[in-house]
């Protein structure tokens, strides 16, 4: 039952999805065979180089704050404090808290019209600001929503990573006049070296199938300077209706994940 239930509702569409991204096909009439046109098309566009460009940076920028957030709230949360499991699950709750419901929150956040920020903007004496036409602005809520979103994950996988590493390591540490920011420097981070692998990998995954924040906060503008893959994917599919294009489209992240995770993966495993 397992076999059959991931042939059906894995393996097939993945076939068919790269059937379709050979063709045109309107989701209705049959489909007319085009070969690599649809390939070619993406790759002449403007417009898709600069969504891959925005979900590229969306995700490096991610990572680059993400990660070393995560590890140091991680450290600060491994601490025998009381409450400390009340500071774990505040931490927790954005990542298991439905991504539509974070955006709508924000999208009324940072509203133009009665928004909380520009609220603060003006009770300090500032002009109030359209976030919706500021691309720096818009960017960067982006980055700000996809770490508050993925830093209490990255947190949890962290937390484990070292409650794993011997106690006996950091008391000889100790011994031998360690502070805590040399502990931290050539123990704690060497010893969560394959965690650290994991969770680039996966965040790189996460990062480029970012879509509720884009769909639900910028709408992919100011003139596509948020729009991301899989929002365009969704705007080929169901608003165009071309889903040779989209198609194309999820092929070619899909190649490209596959890509960039076994090279990561190889590159952690040549440095250790």
């Amino acid at each position: 039952p397992v076999l059959l239930y991931y042939t059906l509702f894995a393996v097939v569409p993945v076939i068919i999805n790269i059937i379709v991204s050979f063709a045109e096909w309107n989701g209705i009439t049959a489909l007319t065979w085009v070969g690599l046109d649809n390939y070619l098309r993406y790759f002449k566009d403007p417009l898709y180089i600069q969504i891959f460009l925005n979900t590229a940076l969306f995700t490096i920028l991610s990572l680059v704050i993400g990660v070393p957030l995560g590890l140091v709230v991680a450290v600060l949360l491994n601490q025998k404090v009381r409450g400390m499991g009340i500071y774990r699950s505040l931490w927790y709750v954005p990542t298991v808290t439905s991504a539509a419901i974070m955006s709508q929150f924000v999208a009324l956040f940072i509203s133009p019209y009665g928004g909380v920020m520009n609220i603060i903007l003006q009770s300090i004496g500032l002009d109030a600001v359209i976030w919706t036409i500021n691309a720096p602005a818009m960017r960067a809520v982006i980055v700000i929503f996809s770490v508050w979103k993925g830093v209490g994950g990255t947190m949890i996988l962290y937390l484990a990573a070292l409650q794993a590493i011997p106690q006996e390591l950091y008391e000889a540490a100790m011994v031998d006049g360690a502070d805590a920011l040399r502990r931290f420097w050539y123990l704690t981070i060497p010893m969560v070296r394959h965690m650290t692998a994991f969770v680039v990998v996966t965040g790189i995954i996460g990062g480029f199938q970012i879509f509720e924040p884009i769909l639900l906060i910028s709408k992919g503008g100011p003139f596509n300077q948020t729009n991301v893959i899989i929002n365009q994917i969704y705007n080929d599919a169901f608003k165009n209706m071309d889903f040779g294009l989209a198609t194309t489209s999820s092929t070619l992240l899909g190649l490209f994940l596959l890509a960039a995770s076994i090279f990561m993966l190889r590159t952690m495993r040549q440095g250790e």
